[in-house]
C-alpha cells in the first residue's frame, strides 16, 4: 500500500534557529528574501524525513507560506510532489503548475470575485489604520499571480504585536464575517473560506485516492491545523508545539 504523509513544514521539518537548544546540531533548510539562512533543521528532523523517505512516502506540504516563499526552502525532498501552499488557497502540481480542477472547484463553491473585492476594501482600511495610529505594521494581499489567497498583516520585529493586532480588528471596523483569523507570531492572516488547508487536503486526498488506495499521515505543530489532520489514518504532532501544549498528558 501506498502512503501520504500531508505535513506542515514550518516547526514540523524545519524551524527559527531560536526554537532549537543552545548546542544542538543544525543545518540550514530555508533561506529569507535576501538569501540569508532563515530556518534550519535538526539532525532528529532530519531522521524523520529520511523515515518516510526510505519508505517510498509521498509528502506533501500543507503550509501557511506561499509558493515562493516554499521554493526558499533547501530541502529538495519536501518539494518533489504536490503542495498545498498560502493556507491551503492554492494547490500546486508536482509539476509546479496550479491545480486548475482546484481552482475549478473554488470557482463552483464560492464567489471568488465578491471575495477578491471585499479583501481589497478590507486592506485598504486596515492600511489607514496603521498609517493613522503610526503603528510599525503593513497589510498586503497576499496573491499567487493573479489569484487572491488571504491579507496578510506583519509587524516590525520587536514590538507588541498582539496589542496591534487587537486594536486593528476593534478599530478598523472590519466586516470579518466568514473569514477566519490566524494569528503566528507577528503575522496575522485574514483567510477567506476558500483558503482552508482541511478543504483543500481533502480535495486532493479524495483526487489521489481514485488511483491508489493509500495509508495517510499527517503532521502539524499549531491548533489550526488539527482540522486538516484529522483527515489521516494517523496523525503526528512534535512535543514542543502549541498542539502538544494544549493536551493533559
Amino acid at each position: 500500500m501506498k502512503t501520504i504523509l500531508f505535513t506542515d513544514i514550518d516547526d514540523c521539518f524545519i524551524a527559527t534557529k531560536k526554537k532549537f537548544l543552545r548546542n544542538e546540531r543544525l543545518s540550514i533548510a530555508s533561506l529569507d528574501i535576501l538569501g540569508n539562512a532563515r530556518s534550519y533543521m535538526s539532525d532528529k528532523q532530519k531522521a524523520l524525513l529520511e523515515l518516510f523517505i526510505r519508505g517510498g512516502t509521498t509528502i506533501i506540504p500543507v503550509t501557511g507560506r506561499s509558493y515562493c516563499t516554499l521554493q526558499r526552502i533547501q530541502v529538495g525532498s519536501l518539494l518533489n510532489s504536490w503542495k498545498i501552499v498560502s493556507h491551503g488557497a492554492l494547490i500546486v502540481e508536482p509539476s509546479g503548475d496550479k491545480c486548475q480542477a482546484w481552482l475549478d472547484y473554488l470557482d463552483e463553491e464560492f464567489p471568488l470575485t465578491m471575495w477578491f473585492d471585499k479583501m481589497k476594501k478590507i486592506n485598504e482600511s486596515v492600511n489607514e489604520l496603521i498609517k493613522s495610529q503610526g503603528v510599525e505594521a503593513k497589510s498586503y494581499i497576499v496573491s499567487e499571480g493573479d489569484f487572491a489567497c488571504y491579507i496578510c498583516v506583519k509587524c516590525t520585529e520587536g514590538v507588541d504585536y498582539q496589542s496591534i493586532f487587537d486594536s486593528i480588528l476593534l478599530e478598523a471596523h472590519i466586516d470579518v464575517g466568514s473569514m477566519k483569523i490566524h494569528i503566528n507570531g507577528r503575522n496575522m492572516a485574514l483567510l477567506p473560506p476558500y483558503a482552508q488547508k482541511r478543504l483543500a487536503v481533502e480535495f486532493l486526498a479524495n483526487r489521489l485516492d481514485k488511483y491508489d488506495d493509500h495509508l495517510t499521515f499527517t503532521m502539524g505543530d499549531s491548533l489550526s491545523d488539527i482540522p486538516f489532520m484529522k483527515l489521516a489514518d494517523f496523525a503526528l504532532i512534535p512535543i514542543k508545539s502549541q498542539i502538544a501544549d494544549s493536551l493533559s498528558w
